[in-house]
């Protein structure tokens, strides 16, 4: 028998605001077929649902999805989102795949512009 472990919230934040309702975070309208896991980053679509955050050339990204949620075309479902002030374990995050170091790097310097601030993994 093989045993997979999962990663966990706590894999990727270090710390966030302390506070009523976790002021870190907020709740978000996923987009239409979207597979998001624990820890993607992610990004605002024109209409401001969350994505997955692809590296495009205007695109910035907007935090880090909290759970799992997987969406149909045409279908929106609910997620949340840790959208400011928090500390990031950077090695830890899931990102698209196939996204070049650069753009992983520009995502983060998006996220620090949130105060979403990377920690060294321990």
């Amino acid at each position: 028998m093989t045993v997979t472990q999962k990663g966990v919230t706590s894999d990727w934040l270090a710390t966030e605001l302390d506070g009523n309702h976790r002021p870190s975070r907020e709740n978000s309208i996923v987009a239409a077929s979207q597979a998001l896991v624990d820890g993607a980053v992610v990004s605002l679509n024109a209409s401001g649902h969350v994505q997955v955050f692809g590296g495009a050339v205007d695109e910035k990204a907007a935090g880090v999805f909290v759970g799992e949620v997987t969406t149909s075309a045409g279908a929106t479902g609910k997620g949340v989102i840790v959208a400011r002030t928090a500390k990031i374990v950077a090695e830890k995050l899931t990102w698209k795949s196939g996204l070049a170091g650069a753009k992983q790097t520009a995502a983060l310097a998006d996220l620090a512009a949130l105060h979403i601030t990377t920690v060294r993994s321990a």
